[in-house]
């Protein structure tokens, strides 16, 4: 495990990288902490106190001297719950205010693996049937892990999916319909139509999914599949 990794936690960067530190050395001064890191005293003292604040690391004093070292690491668990617990009680308002938006044509990006990963869970989410095209296994290329459990959300929210891949490879198990095109009928981009929804996943040279909801855009797009369809070899 490194530093880095603790920031999928919650933690910010500085918090992380002196919370991984302290795990290391189990117990130390502010001074080994700056030997170890290479932060300013001041700004260590700083995170310090974020970090107790959150539950994660303790102290003793020696004589004139405060050691700091981790707390359990179950604590974690405790501060994740307090953010669910946040989330569900203004989830409703969040939810109030999205559903505010006037504009016929909503359109949002989403970047990096983290963000590939929610607009596929928008997917789940939706619970209507898939149409794509432009498929050649990004997904469980790029995050092979994940597509293992969205393939078994799927499964087990019964969301039909219908799939029209540039190559034949070792299609997933769960796919209600396969067919195949060439790759010139092909896409650099694989395209899912849900609900009003399209999603539009980009893989190289970085992640990006834009998913633009618009039930005219969508209707758009499907035609543009079922074309395909037509076309696609069993």
């Amino acid at each position: 495990m490194n530093a880095k990794e603790l920031t999928k936690l919650g933690l910010t960067d500085a918090e992380a990288r002196i919370y991984h530190t302290i795990l290391k050395l189990n117990v130390c001064t502010v001074k080994d902490i700056a030997k170890e890191c290479g932060f300013h005293r001041t700004n260590i003292y700083d995170v310090i106190e974020q970090l107790k604040e959150k539950g994660l690391v303790t102290f003793v004093k020696e004589g004139k001297v405060m050691k700091y070292q981790p707390a359990d690491p179950h604590n974690f668990y405790e501060l994740l719950k307090e953010k669910e617990d946040f989330l569900d009680s203004i989830f409703p308002e969040l939810e109030k205010l999205h559903k505010q938006k006037t504009s016929p044509v909503v359109v949002e990006v989403y970047k990096g693996e983290e963000g590939m990963k929610s607009a596929y869970r928008d997917i789940v989410r939706e619970k209507s049937k898939v149409y794509g095209f432009g498929i050649r296994g990004q997904l469980r290329g790029y995050l092979p892990m994940f597509a293992e459990q969205w393939l078994r959300d799927m499964k087990k929210h019964k969301i039909p999916l219908c799939g029209i891949y540039t190559q034949r490879k070792d299609p997933p198990p769960y796919i209600t319909e396969i067919r195949y095109v060439s790759k010139e009928l092909g896409s650099p981009a694989c395209t899912l139509i849900y609900a009003d929804k399209i999603n539009i996943n980009i893989w190289e040279p970085s992640m990006v999914a834009i998913i633009i909801k618009s039930k005219l855009v969508a209707d758009m797009y499907k035609k543009h599949f079922d074309l395909l369809w037509k076309i696609a070899k069993k």
